[in-house]
Protein backbone atom coordinates (compact mmCIF):
# COMPACT_ATOMS: atom_id res chain seq x y z
CA UNK A 1 0.00 0.00 0.00
CA UNK A 2 1.00 3.62 -0.54
CA UNK A 3 -0.41 5.41 2.50
CA UNK A 4 0.52 5.20 6.18
CA UNK A 5 0.54 7.16 9.43
CA UNK A 6 3.82 8.68 10.50
CA UNK A 7 5.06 8.69 14.09
CA UNK A 8 5.00 12.47 14.34
CA UNK A 9 1.33 12.59 13.39
CA UNK A 10 -0.41 12.95 10.05
CA UNK A 11 -0.14 10.68 7.05
CA UNK A 12 2.24 10.10 4.18
CA UNK A 13 1.24 9.03 0.66
CA UNK A 14 4.04 7.55 -1.43
CA UNK A 15 2.06 8.10 -4.64
CA UNK A 16 2.59 11.83 -4.24
CA UNK A 17 6.06 11.54 -5.76
CA UNK A 18 8.89 11.00 -3.29
CA UNK A 19 12.44 10.36 -4.47
CA UNK A 20 14.11 7.17 -3.26
CA UNK A 21 16.85 9.10 -1.45
CA UNK A 22 14.27 11.13 0.49
CA UNK A 23 12.37 7.99 1.46
CA UNK A 24 15.53 6.31 2.72
CA UNK A 25 16.18 9.31 4.99
CA UNK A 26 12.59 9.21 6.23
CA UNK A 27 12.88 5.50 6.95
CA UNK A 28 15.91 6.10 9.18
CA UNK A 29 14.25 8.86 11.17
CA UNK A 30 10.63 7.77 11.48
CA UNK A 31 8.35 4.83 12.09
CA UNK A 32 5.23 4.22 10.00
CA UNK A 33 1.92 2.69 11.09
CA UNK A 34 -1.14 1.16 9.47
CA UNK A 35 -4.10 3.57 9.80
CA UNK A 36 -6.39 0.58 10.37
CA UNK A 37 -4.69 -1.71 12.91
CA UNK A 38 -1.99 0.74 14.12
CA UNK A 39 0.68 -1.94 13.63
CA UNK A 40 4.11 -0.79 12.52
CA UNK A 41 4.76 -1.05 8.79
CA UNK A 42 7.87 -1.67 6.75
CA UNK A 43 8.74 0.95 4.12
CA UNK A 44 10.05 -1.04 1.18
CA UNK A 45 12.24 0.72 -1.38
CA UNK A 46 13.48 -1.55 -4.15
CA UNK A 47 14.26 -1.68 -7.84
CA UNK A 48 11.40 -3.98 -8.93
CA UNK A 49 8.35 -2.64 -7.09
CA UNK A 50 7.46 0.98 -6.53
CA UNK A 51 8.13 2.18 -2.97
CA UNK A 52 5.32 0.94 -0.74
CA UNK A 53 4.37 0.01 2.80
CA UNK A 54 3.87 -3.57 3.94
CA UNK A 55 2.66 -5.19 7.14
CA UNK A 56 5.13 -7.22 9.13
CA UNK A 57 4.62 -11.00 8.86
CA UNK A 58 2.92 -11.35 12.26
CA UNK A 59 0.57 -8.35 11.88
CA UNK A 60 -3.13 -8.92 12.61
CA UNK A 61 -5.05 -6.38 10.55
CA UNK A 62 -8.86 -6.57 10.09
CA UNK A 63 -8.43 -5.59 6.43
CA UNK A 64 -6.85 -8.28 4.21
CA UNK A 65 -3.31 -7.30 3.25
CA UNK A 66 -1.94 -9.74 0.71
CA UNK A 67 1.32 -8.67 -0.97
CA UNK A 68 0.68 -6.35 -3.92
CA UNK A 69 2.34 -7.10 -7.23
CA UNK A 70 4.45 -4.45 -9.02
CA UNK A 71 1.75 -4.47 -11.72
CA UNK A 72 -0.98 -3.61 -9.22
CA UNK A 73 1.05 -0.94 -7.44
CA UNK A 74 1.97 0.77 -10.70
CA UNK A 75 -1.61 0.67 -11.97
CA UNK A 76 -3.03 2.06 -8.74
CA UNK A 77 -0.56 4.94 -8.77
CA UNK A 78 -1.26 5.78 -12.43
CA UNK A 79 -5.01 5.78 -11.78
CA UNK A 80 -4.53 8.01 -8.74
CA UNK A 81 -2.52 10.52 -10.76
CA UNK A 82 -4.94 10.36 -13.71
CA UNK A 83 -7.97 11.06 -11.51
CA UNK A 84 -6.12 13.91 -9.80
CA UNK A 85 -5.35 15.59 -13.13
CA UNK A 86 -9.10 15.69 -13.81
CA UNK A 87 -9.79 17.53 -10.58
CA UNK A 88 -11.60 14.62 -8.96
CA UNK A 89 -9.39 14.79 -5.82
CA UNK A 90 -9.07 11.01 -5.24
CA UNK A 91 -8.16 9.67 -1.81
CA UNK A 92 -5.77 6.74 -1.89
CA UNK A 93 -6.57 3.68 0.21
CA UNK A 94 -8.95 5.32 2.73
CA UNK A 95 -10.17 3.14 5.59
CA UNK A 96 -13.96 2.88 5.81
CA UNK A 97 -14.34 1.79 9.42
CA UNK A 98 -18.04 0.97 9.30
CA UNK A 99 -17.49 -1.80 6.75
CA UNK A 100 -13.80 -2.49 7.48
CA UNK A 101 -12.75 -2.01 3.88
CA UNK A 102 -10.07 0.00 2.09
CA UNK A 103 -10.89 0.69 -1.55
CA UNK A 104 -7.91 1.45 -3.76
CA UNK A 105 -9.32 4.90 -4.45
CA UNK A 106 -12.26 6.96 -3.23
CA UNK A 107 -13.54 10.07 -5.01
CA UNK A 108 -16.53 12.33 -5.25
CA UNK A 109 -18.23 12.64 -8.62
CA UNK A 110 -21.14 15.01 -8.72
CA UNK A 111 -23.36 14.23 -5.76
CA UNK A 112 -22.11 10.70 -5.16
CA UNK A 113 -19.06 8.96 -3.77
CA UNK A 114 -17.30 6.37 -5.93
CA UNK A 115 -14.96 3.61 -4.80
CA UNK A 116 -12.50 2.49 -7.49
CA UNK A 117 -11.09 -1.02 -7.13
CA UNK A 118 -8.22 -2.06 -9.40
CA UNK A 119 -8.47 -5.85 -9.37
CA UNK A 120 -5.53 -7.80 -10.76
CA UNK A 121 -5.56 -10.95 -8.61
CA UNK A 122 -8.19 -13.69 -8.39
CA UNK A 123 -11.27 -12.79 -6.38
CA UNK A 124 -13.96 -15.31 -5.54
CA UNK A 125 -17.67 -14.54 -5.79
CA UNK A 126 -18.21 -14.37 -2.02
CA UNK A 127 -15.43 -11.80 -1.53
CA UNK A 128 -16.66 -9.76 -4.49
CA UNK A 129 -20.23 -9.65 -3.14
CA UNK A 130 -19.05 -8.76 0.36
CA UNK A 131 -16.95 -5.85 -0.84
CA UNK A 132 -19.55 -4.57 -3.30
CA UNK A 133 -22.41 -4.81 -0.80
CA UNK A 134 -20.28 -3.05 1.81
CA UNK A 135 -19.81 -0.02 -0.47
CA UNK A 136 -23.48 0.05 -1.43
CA UNK A 137 -24.51 -0.04 2.23
CA UNK A 138 -22.69 3.27 2.68
CA UNK A 139 -24.21 4.74 -0.47
CA UNK A 140 -20.91 4.45 -2.34
CA UNK A 141 -20.93 3.36 -5.99
CA UNK A 142 -18.26 0.72 -6.70
CA UNK A 143 -16.39 0.83 -10.01
CA UNK A 144 -14.30 -2.27 -10.66
CA UNK A 145 -11.38 -1.92 -13.07
CA UNK A 146 -9.70 -5.21 -13.94
CA UNK A 147 -6.01 -5.52 -14.60
CA UNK A 148 -5.09 -5.80 -18.27
CA UNK A 149 -3.27 -8.98 -17.29
CA UNK A 150 -6.71 -10.61 -16.88
CA UNK A 151 -7.48 -10.43 -20.63
CA UNK A 152 -7.03 -13.63 -22.60
CA UNK A 153 -7.61 -13.11 -26.30
CA UNK A 154 -8.17 -16.28 -28.34
CA UNK A 155 -8.66 -14.75 -31.80
CA UNK A 156 -9.48 -11.31 -33.16
CA UNK A 157 -12.78 -10.83 -31.33
CA UNK A 158 -13.01 -14.03 -29.29
CA UNK A 159 -12.00 -13.89 -25.63
CA UNK A 160 -11.78 -16.42 -22.84
CA UNK A 161 -13.97 -15.15 -20.03
CA UNK A 162 -14.42 -17.10 -16.80
CA UNK A 163 -16.74 -16.71 -13.80
CA UNK A 164 -14.16 -14.27 -12.46
CA UNK A 165 -14.88 -11.87 -15.32
CA UNK A 166 -18.66 -12.28 -15.44
CA UNK A 167 -19.15 -11.35 -11.79
CA UNK A 168 -18.02 -7.79 -12.56
CA UNK A 169 -20.78 -7.17 -15.09
CA UNK A 170 -23.29 -4.71 -13.62
CA UNK A 171 -27.02 -5.33 -14.01
CA UNK A 172 -27.41 -1.85 -15.49
CA UNK A 173 -24.74 -2.46 -18.13
CA UNK A 174 -26.77 -2.95 -21.31
CA UNK A 175 -25.11 -4.00 -23.47
CA UNK A 176 -22.67 -5.54 -20.96
CA UNK A 177 -19.06 -4.43 -20.86
CA UNK A 178 -15.84 -5.02 -18.95
CA UNK A 179 -13.31 -2.33 -18.08
CA UNK A 180 -9.59 -3.14 -17.89
CA UNK A 181 -6.50 -1.03 -17.29
CA UNK A 182 -2.94 -1.93 -18.29
CA UNK A 183 -0.24 0.09 -16.46
CA UNK A 184 2.42 -1.19 -18.87
CA UNK A 185 0.62 0.21 -21.92
CA UNK A 186 -0.88 3.07 -19.90
CA UNK A 187 -4.24 2.45 -21.46
CA UNK A 188 -7.77 1.33 -20.73
CA UNK A 189 -9.13 -1.66 -22.63
CA UNK A 190 -12.92 -1.87 -22.84
CA UNK A 191 -14.67 -5.06 -23.94
CA UNK A 192 -18.15 -4.31 -25.26
CA UNK A 193 -20.97 -6.33 -26.86
CA UNK A 194 -20.18 -9.42 -24.81
CA UNK A 195 -21.99 -12.30 -26.48
CA UNK A 196 -21.05 -15.80 -25.28
CA UNK A 197 -20.47 -18.33 -28.03
CA UNK A 198 -19.46 -21.26 -25.86
CA UNK A 199 -19.14 -21.60 -22.09
CA UNK A 200 -15.69 -20.00 -21.87
CA UNK A 201 -15.53 -18.31 -25.27
CA UNK A 202 -17.14 -14.92 -25.68
CA UNK A 203 -17.32 -12.67 -28.70
CA UNK A 204 -16.62 -9.01 -27.90
CA UNK A 205 -15.63 -5.69 -29.47
CA UNK A 206 -12.39 -4.31 -28.03
CA UNK A 207 -11.82 -0.58 -27.59
CA UNK A 208 -8.34 0.70 -26.72
CA UNK A 209 -8.22 4.03 -24.92
CA UNK A 210 -4.82 5.55 -24.01
CA UNK A 211 -4.70 7.00 -20.51
CA UNK A 212 -3.61 10.39 -21.88
CA UNK A 213 -6.78 10.59 -23.97
CA UNK A 214 -9.19 9.14 -21.43
CA UNK A 215 -11.62 10.97 -19.18
CA UNK A 216 -13.59 9.61 -16.25
CA UNK A 217 -16.78 10.13 -18.24
CA UNK A 218 -15.82 8.17 -21.37
CA UNK A 219 -14.34 5.35 -19.30
CA UNK A 220 -17.42 4.83 -17.12
CA UNK A 221 -20.24 5.68 -19.54
CA UNK A 222 -22.86 2.97 -19.97
CA UNK A 223 -23.32 3.25 -23.72
CA UNK A 224 -21.11 1.32 -26.12
CA UNK A 225 -19.01 3.25 -28.61
CA UNK A 226 -17.92 0.35 -30.79
CA UNK A 227 -20.20 -1.51 -33.23
CA UNK A 228 -21.11 -5.19 -33.02
CA UNK A 229 -18.85 -7.10 -35.41
CA UNK A 230 -20.80 -9.82 -37.25
CA UNK A 231 -17.78 -10.77 -39.36
CA UNK A 232 -16.00 -12.25 -36.37
CA UNK A 233 -19.14 -14.00 -35.18
CA UNK A 234 -19.44 -15.71 -38.57
CA UNK A 235 -15.84 -16.92 -38.28
CA UNK A 236 -16.62 -18.44 -34.89
CA UNK A 237 -19.49 -20.43 -36.39
CA UNK A 238 -17.31 -21.61 -39.30
CA UNK A 239 -14.63 -22.78 -36.88
CA UNK A 240 -17.25 -24.58 -34.81
CA UNK A 241 -18.67 -26.36 -37.85
CA UNK A 242 -15.24 -27.42 -39.10
CA UNK A 243 -13.73 -28.56 -35.77
CA UNK A 244 -14.54 -31.54 -33.61
CA UNK A 245 -15.84 -30.62 -30.15
CA UNK A 246 -13.66 -32.48 -27.67
CA UNK A 247 -15.80 -32.02 -24.57
CA UNK A 248 -19.58 -31.86 -24.43
CA UNK A 249 -21.36 -30.63 -21.33
CA UNK A 250 -24.49 -32.39 -20.08
CA UNK A 251 -26.64 -29.57 -21.47
CA UNK A 252 -24.96 -29.76 -24.89
CA UNK A 253 -25.45 -33.53 -25.02
CA UNK A 254 -29.14 -33.09 -24.20
CA UNK A 255 -29.84 -30.55 -26.94
CA UNK A 256 -27.71 -32.50 -29.45
CA UNK A 257 -29.77 -35.62 -28.72
CA UNK A 258 -33.05 -33.71 -29.22
CA UNK A 259 -31.89 -32.28 -32.54
CA UNK A 260 -30.81 -35.67 -33.79
CA UNK A 261 -34.08 -37.22 -32.65
CA UNK A 262 -36.19 -34.53 -34.34
CA UNK A 263 -34.13 -33.61 -37.41
CA UNK A 264 -31.26 -36.14 -37.67
CA UNK A 265 -28.74 -33.30 -37.44
CA UNK A 266 -25.42 -33.67 -35.61
CA UNK A 267 -24.14 -30.78 -33.50
CA UNK A 268 -21.85 -29.14 -36.14
CA UNK A 269 -24.83 -29.03 -38.52
CA UNK A 270 -27.21 -27.17 -36.23
CA UNK A 271 -29.12 -24.54 -38.26
CA UNK A 272 -27.93 -20.96 -38.50
CA UNK A 273 -30.97 -20.00 -36.40
CA UNK A 274 -29.29 -21.57 -33.35
CA UNK A 275 -26.32 -19.14 -33.49
CA UNK A 276 -27.87 -15.68 -33.38
CA UNK A 277 -25.74 -12.95 -31.71
CA UNK A 278 -28.44 -11.36 -29.56
CA UNK A 279 -27.26 -8.69 -27.06
CA UNK A 280 -28.89 -10.23 -23.96
CA UNK A 281 -27.74 -13.79 -24.66
CA UNK A 282 -25.13 -13.43 -21.92
CA UNK A 283 -27.84 -14.10 -19.31
CA UNK A 284 -27.65 -17.83 -20.15
CA UNK A 285 -24.70 -19.75 -18.69
CA UNK A 286 -24.57 -22.01 -21.76
CA UNK A 287 -23.24 -22.02 -25.31
CA UNK A 288 -25.42 -20.00 -27.67
CA UNK A 289 -26.59 -23.10 -29.55
CA UNK A 290 -27.94 -24.71 -26.36
CA UNK A 291 -30.50 -22.12 -25.26
CA UNK A 292 -31.31 -21.08 -28.83
CA UNK A 293 -31.55 -24.74 -29.84
CA UNK A 294 -34.43 -25.21 -27.40
CA UNK A 295 -36.17 -22.10 -28.71
CA UNK A 296 -35.71 -23.21 -32.30
CA UNK A 297 -37.25 -26.63 -31.58
CA UNK A 298 -40.17 -24.90 -29.82
CA UNK A 299 -40.79 -22.64 -32.82
CA UNK A 300 -40.63 -25.41 -35.43
CA UNK A 301 -43.01 -27.61 -33.44
CA UNK A 302 -45.79 -24.99 -33.38
CA UNK A 303 -47.81 -23.75 -36.33
CA UNK A 304 -48.26 -20.40 -34.54
CA UNK A 305 -47.13 -19.09 -31.17
CA UNK A 306 -47.10 -15.96 -29.07
CA UNK A 307 -44.04 -14.39 -27.51
CA UNK A 308 -45.52 -15.08 -24.08
CA UNK A 309 -45.75 -18.80 -24.91
CA UNK A 310 -42.05 -18.90 -25.81
CA UNK A 311 -41.22 -17.11 -22.54
CA UNK A 312 -43.27 -19.60 -20.52
CA UNK A 313 -41.46 -22.47 -22.26
CA UNK A 314 -38.03 -21.06 -21.42
CA UNK A 315 -39.10 -20.42 -17.81
CA UNK A 316 -40.21 -24.05 -17.63
CA UNK A 317 -36.77 -25.19 -18.86
CA UNK A 318 -35.06 -22.96 -16.29
CA UNK A 319 -37.24 -24.19 -13.40
CA UNK A 320 -36.60 -27.76 -14.53
CA UNK A 321 -32.85 -27.06 -14.52
CA UNK A 322 -32.47 -27.82 -18.22
CA UNK A 323 -31.19 -24.26 -18.60
CA UNK A 324 -29.32 -22.10 -16.13
CA UNK A 325 -29.19 -18.32 -15.88
CA UNK A 326 -25.82 -16.73 -15.27
CA UNK A 327 -27.20 -14.73 -12.35
CA UNK A 328 -30.01 -16.53 -10.62
CA UNK A 329 -32.69 -14.13 -9.48
CA UNK A 330 -31.09 -11.07 -11.05
CA UNK A 331 -32.72 -11.16 -14.43
CA UNK A 332 -35.13 -13.16 -16.50
CA UNK A 333 -34.62 -14.61 -19.92
CA UNK A 334 -37.29 -12.29 -21.35
CA UNK A 335 -34.91 -9.86 -23.07
CA UNK A 336 -32.86 -12.62 -24.71
CA UNK A 337 -35.96 -14.51 -25.93
CA UNK A 338 -37.55 -11.33 -27.28
CA UNK A 339 -34.36 -10.35 -29.13
CA UNK A 340 -34.04 -13.85 -30.59
CA UNK A 341 -37.58 -13.83 -32.00
CA UNK A 342 -37.18 -10.26 -33.33
CA UNK A 343 -33.96 -11.30 -35.10
CA UNK A 344 -35.75 -14.20 -36.82
CA UNK A 345 -38.62 -11.90 -37.77
CA UNK A 346 -36.23 -9.33 -39.22
CA UNK A 347 -34.44 -11.98 -41.30
CA UNK A 348 -37.72 -13.33 -42.68
CA UNK A 349 -37.69 -16.69 -40.90
CA UNK A 350 -40.75 -15.70 -38.87
CA UNK A 351 -43.87 -13.84 -39.95
CA UNK A 352 -45.89 -11.82 -37.47
CA UNK A 353 -49.64 -11.30 -37.57
CA UNK A 354 -50.93 -9.23 -34.69
CA UNK A 355 -49.63 -10.98 -31.55
CA UNK A 356 -48.89 -14.31 -33.26
CA UNK A 357 -45.77 -15.55 -35.02
CA UNK A 358 -45.45 -18.38 -37.52
CA UNK A 359 -42.67 -19.77 -39.72
CA UNK A 360 -42.40 -18.32 -43.23
CA UNK A 361 -41.95 -21.88 -44.54
CA UNK A 362 -41.33 -25.41 -43.38
CA UNK A 363 -37.92 -26.05 -41.87
CA UNK A 364 -35.88 -28.44 -43.99
CA UNK A 365 -32.76 -29.85 -42.27
CA UNK A 366 -29.61 -29.12 -44.25
CA UNK A 367 -27.00 -31.90 -44.04
CA UNK A 368 -24.62 -30.27 -46.56
CA UNK A 369 -21.91 -27.99 -45.20
CA UNK A 370 -21.76 -25.80 -48.30
CA UNK A 371 -25.47 -24.95 -48.09
CA UNK A 372 -25.20 -24.31 -44.34
CA UNK A 373 -22.37 -21.84 -44.87
CA UNK A 374 -24.46 -19.95 -47.43
CA UNK A 375 -27.26 -19.71 -44.89
CA UNK A 376 -24.78 -18.45 -42.28
CA UNK A 377 -23.74 -15.78 -44.79
CA UNK A 378 -27.37 -14.68 -45.11
CA UNK A 379 -27.80 -14.32 -41.37
CA UNK A 380 -24.45 -12.86 -40.37
CA UNK A 381 -23.41 -10.48 -43.14
CA UNK A 382 -22.73 -6.92 -41.97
Amino acid sequence: MFSAMIDQGGTICLADGYKAEDLKRLRKRHAFYCPVCRCELDLKIGSVKLPHFAHKPDAACPVPHEPESPYHLKGKRLLYEWLGRQGLRPVLEPYLQEIRQRPDLLLEHGTRQVAVEFQCANLNAAAYRKRTEGFLRLGIEPVWILGGNRIKRLTGDLFQLSRFHWQFIQKSDKPPKLLFFCPEQKAFIILEHLIPFQTNKTSASLRFLPLAEASWRNVTERESRSPLQLKGWKKNILSFRMSAVRFLSKETKQIAALFYENHQLPLPFFPSEAFLPVPSGYIFAHPVYVWQGYLFLFITKHDTFRLQSALHYMDWLIKGKRLKLRWSGRQTAADAVGEYICFLHKKGFLVRKEEFYYSAGSFVPEPRLEALLKRDEHYFSE
